[in-house]
């Protein structure tokens, strides 16, 4: 799925962000916190299908979200349903906020999405709300139960419905309840996620100290021999990612990586160039050579646990490998 020093002709994986605005005011997210430093903006449909339009026959997956709430944007089911007739697998992160409707449960079945992650972060109002800030669990609850009402009614095997659990200090205790809980509701996978903190962010250390589980077993981080907070392992000289996927913003922008958080190794601009072009780039090339001979000099590298050590939890990938293995 890409080698060190080899890049494939186009990439096999895509994020496309369809908005960076949220609902929700998570303390950790840029665009929760305010930090982003991109104009709020969402993807129109005809712009999205300028993307899907060169990339069929070529991507295996897109990933429909990065930093917003993709069901703020009110064309996501039509770019869903655009994406699926094009032979492509689709996914969704929310935060499950908005299927408070049975004909709209209906609508996103049949929309043809193949997998939907929905993220809860608590067993209760208390304990979401601490972190999801904004959030609603009863709402969240019963649009779980109205989606998978609407799934079984219509006769679907799809979305496969996952309840994703971020473990922090103020939750860890219901670990055990979550897992009940996904039970009770029949969703089809249940996972736990380490917190993702940005260690370059000035307030990295008290957020860490609020927010990482006493478990740190469970983390991407450890306590150093200072006392402070730090990332686990060693950052290595080379990157899977920059040989398979891609990410576009919702302004357009082509970054390497989700990390690139505030826009810092723009590519190139897909509305205004093929995505073949910036991919092949020597801009491109050029990030992907210094991956290769020295990853921890580009700070979000640094922040990033992709290769770098074994993560306890599901990898955003393992929703398309299927699809990967069936057709090669």
């Amino acid at each position: 799925m890409g080698f060190k020093g080899i890049t494939p002709h186009f990439p096999l994986f895509l994020m496309v962000e369809p908005t960076n605005v949220c609902n929700l005011r998570c303390p950790a997210c840029p665009t929760g916190s305010g930090k982003l430093n991109r104009p709020k903006r969402m993807m129109r449909f005809e712009e999205y299908k300028r993307i899907i339009d060169q990339v069929k026959n070529k991507v295996i997956g897109i990933a429909l979200w990065n930093y917003g709430e993709p069901f703020l944007n009110k064309e996501l089911l039509q770019m869903i349903k655009y994406t699926v007739k094009a032979g492509i697998h689709v996914t969704v992160s929310t935060n499950g906020e908005f299927f408070n409707s049975f004909d709209f449960c209906k609508q996103v079945v049949q929309s043809g999405l193949h997998s939907l992650i929905i993220c809860l972060d608590g067993a209760n109002q208390e304990t979401l709300s601490k972190y999801r800030v904004g959030s609603d669990f009863n709402t969240i609850i019963e649009g779980i139960r109205l989606l998978l009402k609407a799934r079984e009614i219509l006769g679907s095997k799809t979305p496969e419905v996952e309840l994703q659990f971020i473990v922090m200090k103020h939750n860890e205790h219901q670990r055990n309840r979550m897992k009940h809980l996904a039970r009770e509701l029949g969703v089809d996978i249940y996972t736990e996620k380490t917190v993702g903190l940005d260690p370059n962010d000035p307030d990295f250390q008290s957020m860490a100290k609020e927010l990482l589980p006493r478990d740190l077993s469970f983390s991407r981080f450890c306590i150093l021999e200072d006392g402070s907070f730090g990332i686990k392992g060693q950052v290595p000289n080379h990157c899977s990612w920059v040989y398979h996927t891609t990410v576009i913003n919702s302004d357009g922008t082509v970054v390497p990586c989700c990390y690139d958080l505030y826009s810092k190794y723009v590519m190139g601009n897909v509305f205004e160039e093929s995505l073949e072009i910036i991919w092949k780039s020597d801009k491109y090339q050029n990030f992907r050579k210094i991956v290769n001979t020295d990853r921890k000099s580009i700070p979000m590298c640094n922040v990033c646990p992709i290769d770098r050590m074994p993560l306890k939890e599901k990898h955003l990938l393992s929703h398309y490998l299927p699809i990967f293995r069936n057709r090669w």
